[in-house]
């Protein structure tokens, strides 16, 4: 709260300073950038940030970055405010759509700037527009797969599994060698959050997860908990870490696949940032790779998984126009290309050519779209207030997976309450 507090004062002062650089001529204005590409998700965004600012000549982009949980708690207020910044990013989907009301429509610059021919109506559709209007930029394309040690498998003479047979006799076979199949760090409570998600896309059709994610199914349906009953059977037969509630996703369970301890852990690609860096230099094709949750009915159609994270501006900018200018900047293909070498994202725009990606990235990018159906992560597809209820579930079900069915029906009891007020 103290930081974003101090942003917003440095906000104003920067507005200020604007004005008075206006009155004597000033080639240059300062546009404010808060972002949540911190810690270990902070791969690609200085790079594009400066490549722009050794490119731009009018304006300035000035970028703060804010911590990731930090930034979750603290943005409606920061928007509503009179001091904000004048870009934020933010996750693409539910989490956009409830801040609508206080953000800047994009459709003129979008227009002029032709970025119907930049980005695919699919990422266009569901990730940039809402009531209508254009509210997001989309700067990555993450994800969501089973992450693991190439080493340990090779060891093993063990290959990624197409199936859920398959994944189970992988699963039984690490356990049998003394490694921990499948990590798992729910300590910030969202990459939990996986594990449900594909084991509903995988049982049940995506229109199923939409009509739970927009309060029209109840979590106390068959479905839901048969996603339950299988990922509790994957606790019961000891494939997971213990105690993952005390673990971080990055420094607990991609530490332990690192180090090879365990073998597994189903997370986004942000995770190339992550072990690309100077204290581990792993390579992604080479130390460890990554594949597609295994198909558990082939009756239900194939569903990829993973946030798009965009760029909003404030209705309340004190720089709109310059600060469009600068959004408009981040479609430009080499500040795609930048944000994705550094974040382990696939880059939202059609420009950027398949022959820029690794091999491993290539293969996963045709899997991707060899799938009819694409969906944002579970915290990013249901409106916020049910979002953070769900989270918290999923944290209680891994302390007490043999509690889920009553688990689900706090939820529901919960999720219907929030549902209602929204009418």
């Amino acid at each position: 709260m103290i930081l974003f507090a101090g942003c917003s004062s440095a906000n104003k002062q920067t507005a200020e300073e604007n004005k008075k650089a206006s009155g004597e001529n000033s080639q240059e204005v300062t546009i404010t950038f808060h972002h949540y590409f911190s810690g270990s998700m902070s791969g690609g965004i200085d790079q594009m940030v400066n490549k722009m600012n050794d490119e731009l000549k009018s304006y300035k982009v000035k970028a703060v970055p804010i911590d990731h949980e930090a930034f979750k708690v603290r943005i409606k207020d920061a928007l509503n405010g009179e001091n904000t910044a004048d870009m934020y990013s933010y996750w693409a989907g539910a989490k956009t759509e409830s801040l609508v009301p206080v953000l800047e429509s994009l459709d003129d610059m979008w227009a002029q700037k032709e970025l119907d021919k930049v980005f695919p109506k699919a990422i266009i559709d569901s990730a940039c527009s809402y009531d209508g209007k254009k509210y997001l930029v989309p700067v990555t394309q993450h994800f969501v797969g089973l992450v693991y040690n190439k080493k340990v498998f090779k060891e093993l003479g063990i290959t990624p599994p197409k199936d859920w047979n398959g994944f189970l006799s992988v699963c039984e076979a690490l356990k049998a060698s003394g490694k921990t199949p499948l990590a798992l760090g729910s300590k910030s409570k969202w990459p939990a959050q996986f594990w449900f998600d594909y084991l509903l896309l995988r049982t049940a059709p995506a229109e199923y997860r939409q009509q739970l994610m927009a309060g029209k199914a109840s979590y106390t349906d068959g479905e839901v908990q048969n996603a339950f009953a299988l990922w509790k059977m994957l606790i019961d037969k000891g494939y997971f870490n213990m105690k993952p509630n005390e673990l971080e996703w990055d420094t607990g369970a991609a530490e332990l696949v690192y180090e090879g301890k365990a073998a597994m852990t189903l997370m986004g690609t942000w995770i190339i940032g992550y072990y690309g860096d100077e204290a581990h230099k792993w390579k992604l094709g080479t130390d460890y790779d990554i594949f597609e949750f295994p198909v558990l009915d082939k009756s239900i159609e194939g569903c990829s998984l993973g946030p798009i994270d965009g760029i909003v501006i404030p209705a309340k900018s004190w720089n709109k126009e310059q600060a469009k200018e600068a959004v408009a900047y981040f479609a430009n293909v080499e500040t795609q290309k930048l944000m994705s070498t550094g974040s382990g994202s696939f880059a939202p725009s059609m420009r950027v050519e398949d022959s820029f990606y690794t091999e491993s990235q290539a293969r996963l990018l045709n899997e991707i779209r060899a799938n009819p159906n694409w969906a944002f992560n579970y915290d990013l597809a249901t409106i916020p207030e049910v979002s953070e209820i769900g989270l918290a579930a999923f944290g209680d079900f891994l302390e007490f997976p043999a509690e889920y069915k009553r688990i689900l029906q706090s939820v529901q009891k919960d999720a219907q309450t929030q549902f209602e007020l929204k009418k």
